[in-house]
């Protein structure tokens, strides 16, 4: 399993690949891990404990990050020209020189390999043909679909998309977390075996006490990293707007700093990153949770979504009309939506929303438990195995 992100990093990406690792010996397979060292500019979190350790942690010297002595406006523009197709160029050339010693030594069976970083697909890619060995791809995120892609010149647009297509064809199988990235490489690549299993959660991790959707005041929370199209700024004022006065607005997991709440008529707090296990404690003190996405992020899913319906509370979504976190909460019956494009039905939706939260039923999680989903990918590694 070649796994950037492998706890003790706090990376989201680390969870999914860990929750693999931690339950496919409960279904025949014995994991393999291959991981980076933590990286000291990322958050740690010591929750996951349980499970196999990585054979393997290397250590890249990224030279991408010598430009960030480059004056800010500068840094995003020249390392997209240079690093193709990301910037943990030395993580790829390093997984390329250690990853065929690796299979010569243990022998496995498939190579499976999640897409943070995508360079993490090119060079399995380019192993598994080499060694002859069924490859798995786990895209975490898209690649040319991707919101936040943006190749520097056509040619550079054509280089990914060869890369892309490269991976995806030398692969036996691949997986993808959204049903929406499912949908759409199988109409690219119909050729390609594309399966989804989606992002989850797992009873074992922390305990969270039953929702009171009496108690007040209100606590609204909003727990996850902020960056890109997830500012919970269009929650805020739409909460404003409600008039509500027996509410308390919770955002946990900043930990890059990047939010200032300003000043509301409501108390806000805001908090950098917390571990995992913490969790439990910041849920059960919650009464709902929300979620913003800007119109341009219609096909994000989010992890803190599976967390969110593991609690017990409901969700309200400002998010992209019928995109993929629209679809997800109301399929699941997890929740209230409205379209992040319609500012004017924000604050209406939302007041509706909170006098229905003593009412809230939640739905099962069950079927998104990582032990299940771990059940899911064995018997997909069943099948192709050589």
């Amino acid at each position: 399993m070649v796994a950037f992100h492998f706890p003790p990093s706090g990376a989201v990406a680390a969870q999914r690949a860990h929750k693999f690792a931690r339950y496919l010996p409960d279904f025949g397979w014995t994991p393999v891990v291959v991981s980076r060292r933590p990286d000291p500019l990322h958050p740690r979190d010591d929750s996951f404990t349980e499970g196999p350790k990585p054979v393997e942690e290397l250590d890249p010297f990224e030279w991408s990050r010598l430009l960030g002595i480059l004056p800010r406006g500068w840094i995003d523009p020249i390392r997209r020209a240079l690093c193709v197709p990301d910037a943990e160029t030395g993580w790829k050339a390093l997984l390329l020189r250690r990853l065929p010693d690796l299979i010569r030594r243990h022998q496995p069976d498939v190579l499976w390999a999640n897409s943070v970083p995508t360079g993490s697909l090119v060079a399995a890619a380019s192993v598994a043909r080499q060694a002859g060995i069924p490859l798995v791809l786990d895209f975490h995120n898209e690649w040319t679909r991707n919101m936040y892609y943006r190749p520097v010149s056509a040619r550079q647009d054509a280089e990914h998309h060869r890369l892309e297509r490269e991976c995806l064809e030398s692969a036996a199988a691949v997986t993808t977390l959204n049903p929406m990235h499912t949908e759409d490489l199988r109409l690219r690549f119909p050729n390609v075996r594309v399966e989804t299993i989606e992002n989850g959660c797992d009873p074992s991790d922390y305990d969270v006490e039953p929702a009171d959707g009496r108690r007040r005041p209100l606590v609204l929370t909003y727990a996850g990293t902020i960056y890109g199209y997830q500012s919970p700024e269009p929650f805020l004022k739409a909460l404003a707007g409600t008039g509500r006065a027996d509410v308390e607005v919770h955002i946990v997991g900043d930990a890059f700093g990047q939010y200032s709440s300003g000043s509301w008529s409501f108390k806000v707090r805001v908090e950098g990153h917390r571990s995992h296990r913490d969790l439990g404690g910041v849920f059960s003190r919650s009464s709902a949770f929300f979620l913003c996405l800007e119109p341009s992020a219609s096909r994000q899913l989010p992890a803190k979504l599976y967390e969110y319906l593991r609690a017990g509370r409901p969700i309200f979504g400002i998010v992209p009309k019928d995109g993929a976190a629209d679809r997800w909460i109301l399929g699941q019956g997890a929740g209230q939506t409205v379209d992040s494009g319609a500012p004017d039905q924000w604050t209406p939706a939302l007041g509706r929303f909170l006098d229905g939260v003593p009412e809230f039923r939640a739905p099962s999680p069950e079927k998104y438990y990582r032990r299940s989903q771990a059940g899911t990918l064995a018997a997909l590694l069943d099948q192709v195995r050589r």
